[in-house]
Order: structure tokens, then C-alpha cells, then sequence
């Protein structure tokens, strides 16, 4: 497999921040060029008043006195005017944000009117007002995307806060705890009977009984957080229904199975049985051999029905794996020193070393080699095995060049088995260690030629 390529990604600028940087640096710029000049209108008239009073040395002091006052009252009046015109712009840029803090985005401030070295901030109040209400229009849509997914969910969910009270629940969860037509938003999920709910961990199956049903339900926890506060989503699910169809499909591959295996051995039993009852009333010279046929034939199924029943403990006592490190590929080469039958072609894929059980998976491998070998024996086929990493699991494929599968729905059913002395214990066996394992074990026709080929995947830690 090849390495993910490493990428660097460069962050385009958003429409907002282009036109507020801009919106920045027009301020800035304009703001200095108007306040010089602004500042040389407020000096004009005294600075006039002063290059008079000094080209005009000999001047009475009244006239000088009135030059003087004038150039200062008019200095007064323009700074007064332009004083107005910023603390008229400041009001409204005050008004604006006074409005954004109370949540009023519809409010906008005339540019065109401001003092003209403020009319950049007008400007910018404005488009963070729009920015805002873009902002509560999408979280809107989402709020109300949300809740109609949670009423359509079959579902039911309950969300909490850090105090474990109800703030939503959909009309399912309602239903289940019978409060279709009453106010519990607000109380406490102990006080609506859910405290096995709160005790029961994330990704758990418990037996739960509330007003509204009872089964066995999945349970999941999701946290997360919105406007500083922490909110927990607990949904539920009913299991009843689908672990009652798949243990009803148990049941009839079971009773399939033993219907079958206790017909092979009670039929041949019974009629031996009628037949030893006829030969023991004659009196014929054969009748100790005939007797003695029959005995092993019955020997033989009852021996034929112990290996039966022995299988199903071999099943029910598979014991838990006991991980740890070990190199998988060098016991993959060891179980095939083990096949002898028919050639068995290895493709090295690499040293492998995965966190399992070493004992239990080489039984799953020795069935698995076991298996091929035998399709492939009566055609003088040959057995391939090859492995591969595939990211943080292991891949590991028998592929024979045998006759191919055989009723492929019942290769896993416990005790199926289409060979003569077959316990129909070994793919079972196999399926349940690769599972125990957090993997999966599959059997399928190969793709390029006559035969089958088994995949198991495990995780590199179980």
C-alpha cells in the first residue's frame, strides 16, 4: 500500500475577511488624511488671524483685539461643527452595537452621513451586523434540521445538561416513558425512571423495562457542547427485534442440524434393532455373526452421536483469548510445515506482529490449511497462502485449487459437515476464535480459477 502523499493546505481568505482587512486599511489610511486636514480647518482661521496681526505691524490694538476674536470664534465654531459631526457618528455607531448586543440585526447605520474619517467603522458595524444574522439564520435552519430529525427518528433520544435534566426529547422517547401529554422537559432523567439509563455505559446492551416497552437495548452517549455549556444526547435502541430474528435463525440451523445428525444414527439403530429381535427367534447357524454385524453398527452410531455431542462442548468451552505480541508470519510458515498432503505455495508478505492469542488463532490456521488441503487432494490441486497488512489490520488469504464450496449458506453452522468422517466442528471453531478476536473470517469461489480461497482479517491489537 502506498503511503498517504503529506499535503500542505493554504487557508484561502473568506469573503468577510477580504472586505474587513480592506474595510481596515481604508479606515486607517482615510482616517489619518482627514484628521490632517480637519485639523488644519480648525487652525485656519486663528493661523490667518495671526499672519494678519504680524504683516501689519502699526495696527491699533482694537483692530488687532477684533482680528484676534474673530479668528477665534470661527476656529471655535468649525471645531464645534466637527465635533458635532464625530460625536453624531459615535452615537450611532453606539446605538448599533447596542442594538447586535441586544440581538437586533436589522438595524443599519447611513454611511454617507457620518463624519467622513468614521464612515469606514459605519461601514464595518454594518457588515458585522450581516455577518450575524447570516450566522443565526444558518444556527436557525440547523436547530430546526435538528429537531425534525430527532421527531422523525423511531429512536427514542433524550438530551441532558451537566445536571442531568431534560432540555429535548423526541415524541418516540415520550412514548417510551409514557409522558405523551406532559411537561417533563426540566426534570431530572432519575425522576422519569431512567436511572439504569444513566448508569449504563456508552455502547452497552442492557435489559431494560420502561411504561412505554421492554427488550434489550443498544445504548449510546454523545457529548458535546453549545454556548459554553455541556449537553449529553443519549439514544436508544431496540434490539429485541433483531436479536429475536437471528436467535430464531440459531435455532432452526440448530435443530436442523441435530434433526439430521439424530436421524442418521436412531434410523439404522431401530431398524437394526427390529431386525437382531427377528434373528434371535431363529435358529439359524449365521445368527452370532448376524448379531455380532449389528452390534458394531450400533456401536458405531453411538460412537458417531458421542463425537456429536463432544463437538457442541468443544463450542460452549472455547475459552477467552489471552493476547499478546507475536510474529504471525512465522507462525503462518510453521502450520505449513504441519501440511504435507499437497503442495502449499507461501507468499511472504512481510514480518507481522499483531497482539492476539498465538495458540488459539494457530488452531483457526491449522482448520483452515486442513480444509484446503482436503478439497484439493482428490483433483491433485495445490494450496496458496499469502498475507498482507491492509492499514491497522492483517489479511491473511488461503486460496486451494479444489472442487469448490458446498452449500456455502451452511459451511459456518455448527456440526455441518459434507465429509464422511467430518466432526463439522472446525470452520465453527474457527469462526468463533477469529471473532473473539474482533475479525472476520470468510469463505468464498476464487475468482481466477476452480477452487475456494478463505480470508481472515484481524486487527493488529484485539
Amino acid at each position: 500500500m502506498r503511503a498517504p502523499a503529506s499535503s500542505i493546505s493554504v487557508e484561502a481568505p473568506t469573503p468577510q475577511t477580504s472586505v474587513a482587512s480592506v474595510s481596515k486599511t481604508i479606515f486607517s489610511t482615510g482616517l489619518s488624511l482627514e484628521v490632517v486636514i480637519g485639523s488644519a480647518l480648525v487652525l485656519l482661521p486663528t493661523l490667518l488671524a495671526s499672519a494678519i496681526l504680524i504683516t501689519v505691524p502699526r495696527l491699533h490694538w482694537l483692530p488687532r483685539l477684533s482680528i484676534f476674536l474673530v479668528g477665534l470664534i470661527v476656529t471655535l465654531m468649525v471645531a464645534w461643527w466637527i465635533g458635532r459631526r464625530v460625536l453624531d457618528t459615535l452615537s450611532t455607531v453606539s446605538d448599533l452595537l447596542g442594538a447586535l448586543r441586544e440581538g437586533d440585526f436589522g438595524m443599519r447605520g447611513r454611511v454617507e452621513l457620518g463624519y467622513r474619517p468614521l464612515q469606514a467603522l459605519v461601514a464595518d458595524v454594518n457588515l458585522l451586523s450581516d455577518t450575524l444574522r447570516d450566522g443565526r439564520r444558518k444556527r436557525t435552519e440547523a436547530l430546526r434540521f435538528l429537531g425534525k430529525t430527532l421527531t422523525a427518528l423511531s429512536d427514542p433520544v433524550f438530551v441532558v445538561d451537566t445536571e442531568e435534566r431534560l432540555t429535548l426529547i423526541n415524541p418516540a422517547a415520550r412514548q417510551l416513558i409514557g409522558a405523551e401529554r406532559q411537561a417533563v422537559l426540566g426534570q431530572g432523567l432519575a425522576s422519569l425512571g431512567l436511572t439504569e439509563v444513566l448508569a449504563t455505559p456508552d455502547h452497552a446492551v442492557f435489559q431494560g423495562r420502561f411504561p412505554g416497552g421492554e427488550g434489550r437495548w443498544l445504548l449510546r452517549h454523545v457529548t458535546w457542547h453549545s454556548n459554553g455549556r455541556e449537553h449529553r444526547l443519549i439514544m436508544l435502541r431496540d434490539l429485541s427485534a433483531m436479536l429475536g430474528d437471528e436467535e430464531r435463525r440459531a435455532w432452526q440451523r440448530l435443530i436442523r442440524v441435530l434433526s439430521h445428525e439424530l436421524n442418521n444414527s436412531l434410523t439404522p439403530i431401530a431398524s437394526l434393532a427390529g431386525s437382531l429381535a427377528v434373528v434371535l427367534n431363529g435358529d439359524g447357524a449365521d445368527t452370532l455373526d448376524e448379531l455380532r454385524i449389528g452390534l458394531d453398527v450400533i456401536e458405531r452410531r453411538a460412537h458417531a452421536l458421542a463425537r456429536f455431542i463432544a463437538g457442541y462442548g468443544t463450542l460452549a468451552r472455547l475459552p477467552p483469548p489471552r493476547p499478546a505480541p507475536f510474529r504471525l508470519d512465522l507462525l503462518l510458515v510453521k502450520l505449513v510445515l504441519l501440511e504435507r498432503r499437497v503442495p502449499v505455495e507461501v507468499v511472504d508478505g512481510g514480518p507481522l506482529v499483531i497482539y492476539a492469542d498465538e495458540d488459539q488463532l494457530a488452531q483457526a490456521f491449522i482448520n483452515l490449511l486442513r480444509n484446503a488441503a482436503e478439497a484439493a487432494l482428490p483433483i491433485g490441486g495445490s494450496v496458496r497462502l499469502r498475507w498482507y497488512r491492509d492499514g491497522r489490520r492483517v489479511c491473511v488469504l488461503i486460496e486451494d485449487e479444489g472442487i469448490g464450496l458446498p452449500e456455502p449458506d451452511a459451511l459456518f453452522v455448527p456440526l455441518f459437515t459434507t465429509k464422511p468422517q467430518g466432526s463439522g466442528i472446525g470452520l465453527s471453531l474457527t469462526r468463533m476464535i477469529v471473532q473473539a478476536h474482533a475479525g472476520s473470517v470468510d469463505l468464498a469461489p476464487r475468482a481466477d480459477r476452480h477452487g475456494a480461497v478463505a480470508t481472515v482479517r484481524l486487527p493488529l491489537s484485539s
